[in-house]
This record gives structure tokens, sequence and C-alpha cells, in this order.
């Protein structure tokens, strides 16, 4: 998030040209990581359950039980809550630095 940052300080610069203040251009990189960070996390979610769904069926086959499913919730919702805010801190950091000046 720093790299992408630094690589927009000039659009940085045309924002605070025109106007618009800092905490607005926190929350809009804050936005555009949150949406990567969601998008990045449903996309692995979904992997990591199809090949643990596939590997589980064929583990099944294989000893001729039956398929029980898991998913850890709680594990989840730790995990997400923690990439959220990795994602608020790696925003907010380097954004107050570039438009402090």
């Amino acid at each position: 998030m720093s790299a992408n940052l630094l690589e927009q300080t000039k659009e940085i610069g045309v924002l605070r040209a025109i106007g618009v203040k800092k905490t607005r251009i926190m929350m809009l990189y804050f936005y555009e990581a949150m949406v990567l960070v969601l998008a990045s996390s449903i996309t692995g979610v979904a992997i990591g359950m199809f090949v643990g769904y596939t590997m589980t069926l064929q583990e099944c086959l294989i000893i001729g039980t039956d398929v029980a499913m898991f998913f850890p919730w709680q594990q989840f919702v730790i995990i997400m809550i923690l990439t959220f805010i990795c994602a608020f801190l790696s925003t907010v950091g380097p954004t107050y630095v570039l438009t402090k000046k």
C-alpha cells in the first residue's frame, strides 16, 4: 500500500490542489485497501473451501465414511478483523505523511 501511495503522489497533489481535504483522501485510499482486502479474502476462502472439500471427498471415498463439513468461523472472523485493521494502518500512515505538506 505504501508503494501504491508513493506512486500516486502527483494524484494526491492534484486532489489537494482542487481542495479535497486530507481526511477525505485518507478515506479514499482506505476504501481502496478495503476493497482489495475483501476481494482477496473472499477469493482465498472460496478457493480454500473448494480444495478442502475436494480433498475431504477423496478421503471419504477411499475410507468409505460420510462427508463431514467444518468451517472455523471464529478464526475466520478474527482474521477478517485483523486484515481490516492492517488495511487501515497501512493506508492511514503513508497517506498522512504524503498529505502533510
